[in-house]
């Protein structure tokens, strides 16, 4: 599946969203809030992202749909397949981390899925969270 291209910001709020959600999805505000930026500007970036069908609004609370949940896991995979490979290079895992962060929305999943199975296959990333791969 061709990575659908999102921007560094839209990155941010599709990786907020889902890590915001626990019993229930999150509201506009509490999007905003992670992610530093007031709510009109979280209101945006929630348009731009349901014009691209990976979010939809249900209730006042903000869901990823199957499209987004899809983005959101290539993101993931690609972004603690990176941040592992930077690590493993001698890169201090804050240092990695944000690094990833600045590239892993651009990278195609079967790009992604190349370097994690490159890198071993490995069961987490080095903080410890599941690298999880997706189907391509």
């Amino acid at each position: 599946m061709k990575n659908l291209q999102v921007t560094g910001k839209e990155r941010e709020c599709i990786v907020a969203i889902e890590e915001l959600k626990s019993n229930f999805p999150p509201r506009l505000s509490q999007v905003a809030v992670k992610l530093g930026i007031k709510p009109p500007t979280a209101f945006v970036l929630v348009r731009q992202l349901e014009k691209k069908g990976l979010v939809e609004e249900a209730k006042g609370s903000i869901i990823l749909t199957s499209r987004g949940k899809e983005v959101y896991k290539n993101i993931i995979l690609a972004h603690r397949s990176l941040e592992t490979l930077l690590c493993r290079a001698g890169i201090p895992l804050e240092c990695a981390c944000k690094e990833a962060e600045k590239i892993d929305y651009l990278i195609e999943p079967a790009y992604a899925k190349k370097l994690w199975q490159y890198l071993g296959k490995p069961k987490n990333c080095p903080h410890g969270r599941p690298v999880i791969p997706v189907s391509v």
